[in-house]
């Protein structure tokens, strides 16, 4: 086999190499912009908790301020700090015990971390990859190419 076809190859081989190196840095990107979201809505789920505890404890006659949209709010007062009404999805909402409404947050709590664990699982097999990869590329002499 000449040199030039043997150097082709090592070319091909580098080639397809980057491109499956840009794949899996796209899909990592992909994969941690997704735990980022996951990770702030945890973070606004918790606050909701800790938000409907104040409100059961200590809300009954508060003055609040209620958002109406574009940065617009009005004051309401507090009369019910037994039940709230909650989004379940698919604009439906319903009314539930805070104690009810608390659980079911946790619930989806507890479904975003074990998303979040599958979803750094799935970037750790993709690091690794690329870990070996690049040890593949870099052992390539068609690298100066």
């Amino acid at each position: 086999m000449s040199e030039q076809v043997k150097e082709a190859g090592r070319e091909a081989r580098a080639d397809k190499l980057e491109e499956e190196l840009r794949t899996l840095f796209g899909q990592v990107e992909s994969l941690r912009q997704q735990v980022a979201t996951i990770d702030a809505t945890v973070m606004d789920l918790a606050t909701v908790i800790e938000t409907l505890e104040y409100i059961k404890e200590k809300g009954r006659d508060k003055t609040v301020l209620v958002p109406i949209g574009a940065g617009n709010f009005i004051r309401a007062k507090i009369v019910d700090t037994e039940h709230v009404v909650m989004g379940v999805g698919g604009r439906l909402s319903v009314e539930a015990t805070i104690d009810e409404a608390k659980e079911l947050i946790n619930e989806r709590i507890r479904a975003l971390e074990q998303l979040r664990l599958d979803l750094r699982r799935k970037l750790e097999e993709l690091n690794a990859r690329i870990r070996e990869l690049i040890r593949e590329y870099q052992g390539s002499p068609a690298e100066t190419a």
